[in-house]
């Protein structure tokens, strides 16, 4: 078991899907909790990224936002509520992140702020492990109304090519739209699965 946090995000307004990605169903059961029951055994403590009202009942603690600034405010509050020395963020809407991989990035995070997937340009802050010491820098980009990353020129970052992960192929895809969703539960063989908004 990792001494570290595993924070599920399930803030964000969900526009493009139409409806709460986190609330979809996943197999019987809401997306978010099983992202999270999946990783769970891996880690000391488990926290909810969300609004109580309506991610409070996933079977785990849920941390508000301070305010209303996307997802840099979820891992402001995520930092402030985790009891251990580091948080693995996570998407709710992203199922296929695996232990083998989560434990790989921890082993990179070692003496530094951040460690992080790199799929060819393109990081993904939101499958990535941060120390609880980066929380003043993030704090001061949230003042600034910054994006997720505004504050990683303030910090130590391990960037790791995804291909290098076990378990990177198709960690990554997520639920952005329903066809994305489809594809998702098509790959996890999952039946298909009619959206209402």
């Amino acid at each position: 078991m990792l001494p570290a946090t595993l924070a599920v995000f399930c803030g964000g307004r969900s526009s493009r899907m139409g409806r709460d990605k986190a609330r979809l169903d996943w197999g019987g059961e809401p997306l978010a909790r099983s992202v999270a029951r999946t990783l769970a055994p891996g880690f000391a403590d488990v926290l909810i990224s969300g609004v109580p009202a309506l991610h409070g009942g996933f079977g785990f603690p849920c941390v508000a936002d301070l305010c209303a600034a996307g997802p840099l405010a979820g891992l402001q509050a995520i930092l402030l509520a985790a009891r251990t020395p580091a948080i693995f963020a996570v998407a709710c809407d992203m199922p296929g992140v695996r232990l083998p991989l989560v434990r790989a990035l921890w082993e990179e995070l070692r003496g530094r702020d951040a460690a992080v997937p790199v799929r060819g340009d393109r990081p993904e802050p939101l499958c990535a492990f941060y120390a609880r010491r980066v929380l003043p820098a993030v704090s001061r980009a949230l003042d600034g109304r910054a994006r997720l990353t505004g504050w990683w020129g303030e910090a130590t970052i391990a960037r790791i090519p995804a291909g290098q992960l076990p378990g990177a192929r198709g960690a990554f895809d997520d639920a952005d739209t329903p066809a994305a969703f489809a594809r998702l539960r098509r790959a996890h063989r999952l039946p298909e699965y009619p959206l209402q908004p």
